[in-house]
């Protein structure tokens, strides 16, 4: 019995090969893995099975797509990294960014400074403290040697 049509046709893997351009092997394959459905042992309707090797390759390709796409935003990405770090560079060069390990030292010099400058206020202080008459002359020599000890520190301060 004849098909009505084309679209009804019933073929072998070697007929369906001629018309997809692919091997007898290929057809097997695809059947195998579910690709191309089969009407029979041996036996595939060929408008279905063009359609599910239209739709195969139509996911590799978005695979591939995907792919490409994936390697632009990759490459886009190290651009922007190497952009990023040509800016930083420039920047630091015109003196706009610095080293975190150089403000961690200048910064630990200046609160050496400074607990080293505040820890001898009492020991400069003592011996005249006790020999002043009243609560206002011991404030102003604590005051003024306060001041010494902030000049001290501000003078240690790194130039910002």
């Amino acid at each position: 019995m004849k098909p009505e049509s084309v679209a009804d046709a019933i073929v072998n893997a070697a007929d369906l090969g001629r018309v997809l351009g692919i091997s007898r092997a290929t057809i097997a394959n695809l059947a195998t893995d579910g690709v191309l459905p089969r009407a029979d042992r041996g036996l595939f309707n060929l408008s279905a099975c063009v359609q599910a090797y239209i739709r195969h390759k139509l996911v590799l390709a978005g695979a591939a797509d995907v792919a490409t796409k994936s390697l632009v935003a990759e490459r886009s990405r190290l651009a922007k990294l190497r952009a990023d770090a040509a800016e930083r560079d420039a920047r630091v060069e015109a003196g706009e960014l610095v080293d975190v390990a150089d403000i961690e030292a200048a910064w630990l010099g200046v609160v050496s400074v400074a607990r080293s400058r505040v820890l001898l206020i009492p020991t400069k202080v003592a011996p005249r403290i006790i020999t002043l008459k009243t609560a206002a002359e011991a404030k102003a020599l604590l005051q003024k040697e306060i001041n010494v000890a902030l000049a001290g520190i501000a003078a240690a301060a790194p130039a910002v």
